[in-house]
Order: structure tokens, then sequence, then C-alpha cells
């Protein structure tokens, strides 16, 4: 231990020595007050400080401590065991806080272009930092970091209880949705949190990194479909009532009858414009191409809808390490069968992501028991009897090289050297009345490299064209993916649209067409 009485010999002795830590009074005989702790610690803030002070105020103690130090001791109240305990948590905090700073350089540049927001905690939930995109997000100022703690933007303060449990079994949570709060205690964000455990050179837990999705749009995008497509379905019941009354009065009162059919026109005009807002929405929540490729790099999609607004759609997620993809056919078109491209959707995710269930003959089960709850088909509503959904989904156990398979009136094409497999769904659809009990069961095949699948709905084969104008059908398209089979899925996309194209010409598309191929 060493004693200077000055801040200039304190700057000599700390420049010609290593020093572990300072204990700084801060009345000096050449400086006095918190300036004293300013101009060393501006010298060399790699050191830990406690500054000791004669005046029992937590305010001088706070503001030192604020502008860097490790602790403050009032010199009245001090004994040897308070000075060792001090000074051992002192060395540790800073060493802690070291750590924690060359963890955040490595991540300082992500910091300050990322959209997105971006923190790094302490384990106590003290921020260390947030960068200008997670500021700007929860409407807080830079100088709010000192006092802003993680638990400041969470709704439900139980819901931090449940992630810091499940970070620290897994030490890395990925999208995990969750709720947050901005600072006026009013607008409330729909997140999705990415976040891992920090260790330190010895393998000590000492903080938390992340990052925080702002999805609160992409949710209200799905709420304002809904809305939307309700709306468009009863003015398209409105339109057919409409149109049916016009006929019976058209030889009595012809002048009405214009009157009728320029509301119907422009009726007409903005339903077309909703739908094609619809469409935006509804390609909103389809995943991106980019998501399946990250999980499913040689693979392509081919999604060509017959209307403005599809009733075809794909789905993907990633739990678990375990990609999963479904390709679904909606019944009817338009805007009824939009609305169950909807229900299905929203479904899937909430079976997969909320109920944790990932085997394909399971899902479909619980799919199925859902849509018939939405739909009253439970009550036997008349009209409700036929309406759901086909679909083929798998799931892909990459660690093990499995292919899991369960379809719903939609086969799973299958090649492997150049030799076709068919593996047939289950003859029953999603929703719908039947006489039987469903059974959907659960396929497996064991994979090998440059094996290739192919999900489809029904618009491809059934598609007329061709010099007879007759459909395509499954054992054309069956022979034409065995016979493209050794091609890269992207190229193999190429050729089955153009395929289609040269065979329909001038032929009306009659159904949406979709199609997804995947090489392992």
């Amino acid at each position: 231990m060493f004693h200077v009485s000055s801040l200039k010999e304190s700057i000599k002795f700390l420049n010609d020595n290593h020093i572990d830590i300072v204990l700084i009074n801060l009345f000096l005989d050449d400086s006095y007050g918190i300036h004293t702790f300013d101009n060393l610690f501006k010298q060399f803030p790699e050191i830990p400080f406690i500054v000791l002070t004669d005046i029992d105020n937590d305010i001088i103690g706070k503001n030192t401590v604020k502008k860097g130090a490790q602790d403050y001791l009032v010199t009245a109240n001090l004994n040897n065991p308070i000075l060792n305990r001090t000074i051992t948590y002192a060395i540790e905090r800073k060493l802690s806080e070291q750590n924690l700073r060359k963890s955040e350089e490595k991540y300082i540049e992500l910091f300050m272009s990322s959209k997105d927001a971006i923190y790094i905690s302490t384990v106590e939930g003290e921020f260390i930092d947030i960068n200008p995109a997670g500021l700007e997000l929860f409407g807080y100022e830079v100088e709010d970091i000192d006092y802003l703690k993680v638990k400041d933007l969470y709704v439900d303060i139980d819901d931090r209880k449940t992630l810091i449990s499940t970070l620290e079994e897994k030490q890395e949570i990925e999208d995990y949705d969750i709720k947050l709060i901005k600072k006026d205690k009013v607008t409330k964000l729909h997140c999705q949190l990415t976040t891992s455990v920090i260790f330190d050179d010895k393998n000590n837990q000492i903080g938390y990194r992340g990052i925080i999705k702002d999805i609160t749009d992409k949710k209200n995008a799905v709420e304002a479909l809904f809305r939307s497509l309700r709306d468009l379905d009863q003015a398209n019941k409105e339109l057919n009532y409409l149109n049916a009354t016009l006929e019976e009065k058209v030889k009595k009162r012809t002048q009405e009858l214009n009157e009728k059919m320029a509301i119907v026109a422009n009726q007409n005009k903005e339903i077309t414009e909703s739908i094609n807002y619809a469409k935006k929405i509804q390609a909103s929540i389809l995943p991106a191409t980019k998501k399946i490729k990250q999980h499913l790099s040689n693979s392509f999609i081919y999604y060509a809808p017959k209307d403005i607004v599809s009733v075809d759609f794909y789905w993907f997620d990633y739990i678990n390490s375990i990609p999963m993809l479904a390709i679904v056919d909606c019944n009817g078109h338009g805007v009824p069968g939009a609305f169950m491209s909807i229900i299905g959707y929203t479904q899937l995710n909430e079976i997969v992501n909320d109920q944790k269930i990932t085997d394909p003959g399971r899902v479909l089960k619980e799919l199925d028991k859902r849509v018939r709850a939405a739909l009253n088909q439970n009550k036997g509503i008349e009209g409700n009897s036929k309406d759901g959904m086909e679909l083929g989904l798998i799931s892909v156990d990459q660690e093990n090289k499995v292919l899991h398979y369960a379809g719903a009136m939609r086969p799973l094409y299958f090649v492997r050297n150049g030799e076709l497999s068919i593996l047939k769904g289950d003859k029953f659809a999603i929703g719908g009345v039947t006489a039987r009990p469903k059974i959907f069961k659960t396929q497996s095949i064991k994979y090998e490299k440059d094996d290739c699948l192919y999900l489809f709905s029904d618009g491809y084969p059934d598609q007329f064209g061709g010099p007879k104008g007759k459909k395509f059908m499954t054992r054309s398209f069956g022979k034409m993916v065995q016979s493209i089979s050794n091609l890269d899925m992207d190229e193999q996309g190429k050729i089955i649209e153009q395929t289609i194209l040269d065979w329909k010409k001038d032929e009306e598309q009659i159904d949406d067409i979709l199609i997804d191929g995947i090489r392992f």
C-alpha cells in the first residue's frame, strides 16, 4: 500500500507504477471536491477507484460512482472488514465492467448501424449499453441509460422471470415473443427477442446481450387483414343479393337498374381496391424465402396465384433446430378462400409455437380440430360441411437425417438416384364433416445426400393445356421432377415454371399453383 498527499504526486506515481486499486480522498493539498476524482479518472480510467469522503452525504458519493468510481466510503464509518469487502467488490466490479466492455467492442459497429434494438446488460438487469435504434424504439434518451433497468421495459415482470429461467437452461434463445412497453408506460410493443449469456475468461456468467425486433406492425397487419376479409365477405354477400334482385326488376324499372348498376360498379371498384390491399397484407405474413433458404439452402418455392388474393399458401417455421414446412390448398377461390388461408396460417403458428407440437401427424390432427371449431362444423351448421383445406407438412431432423411427413389429401414426391417414390397422404381433408374418425399418420424416411422431395397443391397437375386441351396430370408431374432431379433446385424451379407456361399457353389458369422443392 502506498500513500501520496497531492494530486500532482498521484498522477506521477500512477504513471510510474502498476496499481491494483486507488483509494482517493476528495480533499487533497492541491485539489478538492469531485474535481479531484475527475482529474484522476480521466487519465487512468482502467484503474478501479474507491472515493473517501469526510462528509456523510450520499449525493457526493453517488455522483462519483455515476462518473465512474466503483464505490465510496465515509471515513468516519471506516473499519477493516468494511474496507476489505469494499476493495474486493470494487476490483471484481471493475474486472466485470472491463470484460463486458471487451465483449461490447466486438459489436460496436452492429450497435451503431443496426435498425433493430441491440443491448448489453449485467446479470442484475442494469444496462451496460443500448444502441440508438433501441433508445428510439422505447422512447428513451442516452442520459437515461444510467437509471434505466431491464425490468422497466416489461409489461409483466413475470415474463422476464420466465425468460431468464429459460435462458439459464439454454444459454441462448432465438425469436422469443414478448410484450414490452415504451417510456410513456402506455405504448405496448409486440417484440421478438434473440439473446444469449455473456461469459468471462473463467466461464463465469457476467451478463446478457441480445437483439430486439419490433413486430408490432406485422401483428397489426394480421389483425387488419382479418377485419378486411370479413368486410369483403359481407360486401360480397350484399353484392350477390343486389345482383339477384336487379334481374327481377329489370323489365319494370329500367332507370332504377341503371342507377343500381352504377352503385355496383362503384362497389366493384372499392372491393377490387380492398382486395389489392388485402393481397399486400396477405403477402406480408408469408415466410420470406430468404428465411427458408437459411435453413433449407438448396430449395425453391414456385407460387402463382390465380386471383388477386390466393387460397394456396406456404408456411415455414424453425423450432428446436428443426425446419418445418407446409404447402396448403384451401377450398374455394377469392375472398372466402383467402379468409380460410388466414385461419390455417394463424392456427399452424399457434399449434407449433404455443402448443409446441412438432410431429406432423399430431399437427394435422390439432389443425383439423381447430378449423372445425372455427367454422362451427362441430355444431352441424348448414353450408360449412365442405369448407376446409388440403396440405402436406414436413419436418426435417437434420442431425439424424430423417424426414417426417404427414398429408391431408396431398402426397409427397421423393426422388433418389433418379427413382421416384410417392408417399400418399391420408384420405381426409382438414375441416369438414365426415362419418369416419380422422387419423393422420406421420411417415418417416431416412434421407441421403442429393435426395429430392416435392410438395405441391393440385393447381399444377389440374391445369388445362397442351395440344388437346387436357389436364397436365400428376403422372406427367412425376415424370418431370424425376427427369430434372439431378439439377440445382433453382434451375428446377425455372424449368417447372416454364413447363406449365408452355403447356397452358392461352388457356385460362384454373387454380392457384404452389410447389416446393428441396434437395438434401
